[in-house]
């Protein structure tokens, strides 16, 4: 079975439930903040701050919208879902943001029924680096091992934020969850997220997302 990374990468997402945090602290000095914006990198670019984030494709009636977000972005859509919620994947306080998340929403109007599964999803860096979203077995992983005493309704609380396994979106249904990925690799410019085997009825489709890094100046 496959999985994110180790437990020190995972275990932040309990910090809200009052388990142990595993960190190692680094004295190296923080990357410049940045913004994910769609398409190719272009050092040429200087998009303006209402610059759209969201990536849109519509094939076959079904739209999915990626969107990555931020921590004041992410914390909204968690409350959306959960007003009482914290954010499970916010980073400690004064520490570098280590989860990178991205609104995934799908609007069914292909008069079919759509199958998405989370795990077919890839996030392809620049860099050679590719790794798949948190699911139930990493974040029930993570509260074991950070003893928690009930890891089964931690992970459960967690999962109700994230697309955690493979979800139905009738005929002119729509769903809107995260997928939430662990850190880049250090000089990424670009990634994508490739998502593979999206069942719509019969037939199957592959779709591909295209994002940049642009560090925002004077911040």
């Amino acid at each position: 079975m496959r999985r994110l990374g180790t437990f020190a990468q995972l275990a932040c997402l309990f910090l809200p439930f009052a388990l142990v945090l595993v960190h190692n602290a680094s004295a190296a000095k923080p990357p410049s903040p940045y913004r994910i914006l769609p398409g190719p990198y272009n050092r040429h670019a200087t998009p303006g701050p209402d610059a759209p984030t969201a990536s849109r494709f519509t094939t076959s009636g079904l739209t999915v919208e990626v969107a990555p977000l931020d921590r004041e972005e992410r914390r909204g859509f968690i409350r959306k879902i959960d007003p009482g919620a914290g954010d499970p994947f916010a980073a400690p306080a004064g520490g570098a943001e280590r989860y990178h998340a991205f609104r995934v929403a799908f609007e069914n109007e292909s008069g079919q029924d759509v199958t998405f599964q989370p795990g077919n999803v890839v996030l392809v860096t620049d860099r050679k680096s590719h790794q798949f979203p948190i699911d139930s077995p990493d974040l029930y992983l993570a509260a074991s091992r950070a003893g928690a005493g009930d890891p089964q309704a931690a992970m459960d609380r967690v999962s109700r934020l994230i697309f955690d396994s493979s979800t139905h979106i009738p005929a002119g249904g729509r769903f809107t969850r995260m997928l939430v990925f662990g850190p880049l690799p250090d000089k990424w410019k670009e990634m994508r997220l490739d998502f593979s085997f999206l069942q719509i009825g019969a037939e199957t489709r592959s779709l591909s997302f295209a994002f940049h890094k642009q560090i925002l100046e004077g911040r």
